[in-house]
């Protein structure tokens, strides 16, 4: 089922890319190749937008996830970004 749909995947992950330009291209065609194997693994019928539908959903849920900034050493106790 794969190969009826690599052409889709391709589609997908620019579409993808242009929408979630923070995060890698490598990234986003890895979320939407293992969107397609999950589904498939799970008994799903596959269709494109399928795909595009759920990966969407977790690059969503992983920009958001993101942390803001790098932490930094604040001042503090002893052991909460001060050292010992």
């Amino acid at each position: 089922m794969l190969q009826t749909y690599v052409g889709d995947l391709q589609q997908i992950a620019t579409r993808l890319h242009d929408e979630f330009s923070d995060l890698s291209h490598r990234c986003i065609q890895r979320c939407v190749h293992d969107t397609f194997k999950c589904a498939e693994h799970l008994g799903i019928r596959v269709t494109p937008g399928l795909v595009e539908g759920v990966a969407r959903e977790h690059l969503r849920a992983m920009v958001k996830s993101a942390p803001t900034s790098a932490p930094t050493s604040a001042p503090g106790p002893a052991g909460y970004g001060r050292p010992l």
